[in-house]
């Protein structure tokens, strides 16, 4: 997106690993696996929340032998100390999958009616964790561009000028809903669901205004924008006293 939001076009991405030089994201050769840690420091996340999870998947969720090797108390200690802190992989940079090993349950506790189990009542709202980020060091280019004819002449590194640096990176996010992990049928979707548009349904704002007034047109999924000419390397500088 260019600097003043007026204009846009989809780009490709590329990025560095290792010796590898200008990886494709959503290539072949684009390998890097994404990682979420649950209970990771950062996240804050409450421990009555993993609890109750804990409690609903030892009673509802196990099979009576996988009961049968622990009591409630002893499983609900290992998925908090424990399996909360490993990693998940959750997929890599152009596409994401959160599975239900880093799903909370929030559910209310309190006026439920007579008759509704209180741990279906729990189970009935849900919190998701996730996170993503690009690479450190990004390049971008017209979707489509073939980079081999620049390589050729010796002319391809990080300054080149057939890399887009001015204005923005913006990613979308098309939402969806899985069943038993089947990617081919979404069970629901934001923005191509039957009756209703689920991001103007949250409040989406498809024109935004910013501190300095300007209105940003922007599309339902648009959620993350960064700045083309930036990396999160500027954030962090070497001194050494003397």
């Amino acid at each position: 997106m260019s600097e003043d939001g007026t204009s846009r076009q989809e780009v490709d991405l590329y990025y560095h690993r290792g010796q590898e030089r200008f990886i494709r994201i959503g290539s072949a050769q684009d390998l890097e696996k994404r990682f979420v840690v649950l209970n990771a420091r950062l996240r804050n996340v409450p421990g009555t929340e993993l609890g109750d999870t804990a409690r609903y998947q030892y009673t509802y969720e196990l099979t009576e032998e996988e009961q049968s090797q622990s009591t409630l108390a002893e499983y609900m200690v290992r998925l908090v100390d424990q399996t909360s802190h490993q990693k998940t992989w959750v997929g890599r940079y152009d596409w994401m999958i959160l599975p239900s090993s880093i799903r909370t349950l929030i559910g209310p506790k309190t006026d439920i009616p007579q008759g509704v189990n209180m741990d279906r009542a729990n189970a009935a709202i849900q919190r998701w964790y996730g996170e993503y980020s690009l690479p450190a060091d990004v390049y971008a280019v017209p979707k489509g561009t073939d980079l081999e004819p620049v390589a050729r002449q010796n002319q391809l590194d990080e300054k080149s000028p057939v890399f887009l640096r001015n204005g923005y990176i913006v990613v979308n996010f098309n939402i969806e809903s899985l069943r038993n992990g089947d990617t081919d049928a979404p069970h629901l979707q934001y923005i191509h669901a039957p009756l209703m548009n689920q991001w103007q349904m949250e409040g989406f704002q498809r024109s935004p205004v910013d501190h300095e007034g300007s209105t940003w047109p922007i599309q339902d999924g648009d959620v993350v924008f960064y700045h083309a000419n930036r990396s999160s390397r500027n954030d962090f500088q070497s001194q050494v006293p003397h």
